[in-house]
């Protein structure tokens, strides 16, 4: 018999309904359950069976780290069954790519996790729900798809989980991965790669939240043009256990920022609010004591930042996290 595919419902857009077929932005997100939403989905018998999982039904905005840490360890539970053939995720899409990337680093496995999700709500005209949910499956029965590491598919397009990103607020092809582009595409029911992820993941990653019931707290602060002292200063006043900087351009910081942030009792990483490139490491960060993000976005960068503070507060360890995932 073909092992099952576990479905998991977490709410989102996807499960979302407005007060008319036309509204398009001003739904109200998770409101429909797994079951419905399948309901609406043509053509996913011949992809089962299937088990099916309720873990939440709330907008992805309000996703917390308790979230993650439990949909982890649900996740990792599931594929460690030998009748769990893959896992398909249905999420919101404000905070998909770091939920995608929460478990890409701390469920240790080489079967199939798809992350999806949709940009108009359930009985909205043109919803693309149904079809991503479709196209989700079938990329999770490929079998290619096993070692790839968590996967985001929507409208079309696979993508992995480090280095996706939501790209538009509204549009349907909001997702990409704007410095290395998608892993590969769905077409006539099959998942087609051209690339893969070089960085270590699930089953290679050293991280494991299984005994874990909090994490520790990293906080981002924005940088801007004009900033003000108090700012950075009510932020580091928090004693946070971890800072990520999303600097201007290549991170920069603020000179006035910089005098503040610097040689900090915790770890303070810089990145860069642009959306794509390279952080790298100049020689000003040895003298402020700053790490690097590498090509992590500032949400990212923040959660290896949480998880490899559970690991080493050696700062030399910390960054070669970066370079590592």
């Amino acid at each position: 018999m073909e092992k099952k595919i576990a479905l998991i419902g977490t709410g989102g857009t996807i499960a979302g309904q407005g007060a008319s077929d036309t509204d398009l932005t001003g739904y109200t997100a998770g409101v429909l359950g797994l079951d419905e939403i399948l309901a609406s989905v043509p053509g996913t018998e011949p992809y089962g069976p299937y088990t099916y999982i309720q873990f939440s039904n709330i907008e992805s905005s309000d996703i917390t780290v308790k979230h993650w840490l439990d949909l982890s360890k649900l996740v990792q539970q599931l594929v460690d069954q030998d009748d769990i053939g893959g896992v398909v995720i249905t999420h919101g899409t404000d905070s998909m790519e770091e939920t995608a990337y929460f478990l890409n680093l701390t469920v240790h496995t080489d079967k199939p996790i798809v992350v999806t999700g949709s940009m108009r709500p359930a009985g909205a005209i043109s919803a693309d729900g149904p079809i991503n949910l479709l196209q989700a499956i079938q990329v999770a029965r490929t079998p290619e798809t096993a070692g790839k590491g968590v996967v985001v598919v929507l409208n079309g397009y696979i993508d992995g989980a480090r280095d996706v990103s939501k790209c538009n607020t509204t549009n349907v092809a909001t997702f990409d991965s704007p410095l290395v582009g998608h892993l590969g595409i769905v077409q006539d029911g099959v998942a087609h790669y051209y690339k893969a992820s070089t960085r270590c993941h699930t089953k290679d990653s050293e991280f494991d939240v299984r005994d874990l019931k909090e994490l520790p707290r990293v906080v981002l602060l924005t940088c801007y043009g004009g900033m003000d002292d108090m700012v950075p200063m009510s932020v580091v006043a928090t004693n946070p256990d971890g800072l990520i900087l999303t600097g201007l351009g290549h991170g920069t910081i603020p000179q006035n920022v910089r005098q503040i942030t610097q040689n900090t009792k915790f770890p303070t990483v810089r990145a860069s609010r642009t959306g794509s490139g390279m952080v790298s490491a100049v020689p000003q960060d040895t003298l402020a004591g700053y790490l690097v993000s590498n090509t992590l976005s500032p949400q990212k960068a923040r959660i290896l930042l949480m998880l490899g503070l559970t690991r080493t507060k050696n700062l030399k360890k910390l960054q070669q996290l970066f370079y590592k995932y």
